[in-house]
């Protein structure tokens, strides 16, 4: 089985309150796209990596592949997560044609603690199914709320994560589907689902947070303290963490 990894940096710093893409951002020393692209430099099973970015963030994001052996493209993004998704996916077409590519996962850049691990799991997923994706469930405190109102408390509710895999040629088809008949997916798995593919959860990793907040970046920094020396702690959660506990 190969893999590739198509890793999504389109995003823009406006939540994070700085002027450049949170990706360029740095956590313990390295940026978090840094981080991303590390993850799949280090699976055996993963052969070829496609960075997909803003179309300004390009000439800071291409030097980036004489330093990441598996870094095969650099390409720009879509206005949107789907087109950006579709983009490469696109420039792994020819080798998903031609076999080279069986299975392709497509990870936030902004989600640098995603373990090899979890990516290993849900590459063995596939082989069982169209697409695999990993997540975590929600806590029973949610509510379901209309209009200022309880209307009940939904079970089975699981928060998503990437990355997300699928087998190669059938999410290219899929991509390929929408953008004929006009479908925006929100994620991966929203695609193969819409073009009738089955898609099985895994459970994912609580270290593998989105970084989008300030807030989100504090717990980053702890995260990343907390694997560099391998100390206890809750996963996901930064030390000093002030959160209740249960």
């Amino acid at each position: 089985m190969t893999a590739a990894a198509i890793v999504v940096a389109g995003g823009r710093g406006t939540r994070m309150g700085v002027r450049l893409n949170k990706v360029f951002i740095e956590v313990d020393g390295r940026s978090i796209l840094e981080h991303s692209l590390d993850l799949f430099e280090s699976i055996p099973l993963v052969g070829h990596v496609v960075l997909v970015a803003r179309q300004a963030d390009l000439p800071r994001c291409e030097p980036l592949r004489a330093r990441f052996t598996k870094l095969i493209a650099v390409v720009a993004g879509g206005d949107q997560r789907h087109r950006s998704e579709f983009a490469g996916l696109r420039s792994l077409a020819a080798r998903i044609d031609a076999g080279e590519v069986d299975t392709v996962l497509v990870h936030d850049a902004v989600r640098p603690f995603a373990s090899p691990a979890l990516v290993e799991r849900l590459i063995a997923g596939v082989a069982e199914t169209i697409g695999c994706i990993p997540g975590l469930p929600v806590g029973r405190a949610t509510a379901l709320v209309a209009d200022g109102w309880v209307e009940g408390y939904p079970r089975n509710l699981w928060t998503v994560q990437t990355p997300q895999a699928s087998q190669a040629t059938w999410l290219l088809e899929a991509h390929n589907k929408a953008a004929r008949q006009g479908f925006i997916g929100t994620d991966t798995a929203s695609v193969v689902e819409w073009a009738g593919g089955d898609v099985s959860v895994i459970e994912g990793d609580p270290d593998n947070i989105k970084i989008t907040t300030p807030e989100d970046l504090v717990r980053a920094e702890g995260i990343a303290r907390r694997l560099a020396t391998g100390s206890g702690g809750s996963p996901g959660e930064a030390p000093g963490d002030p959160r209740q506990k249960s």
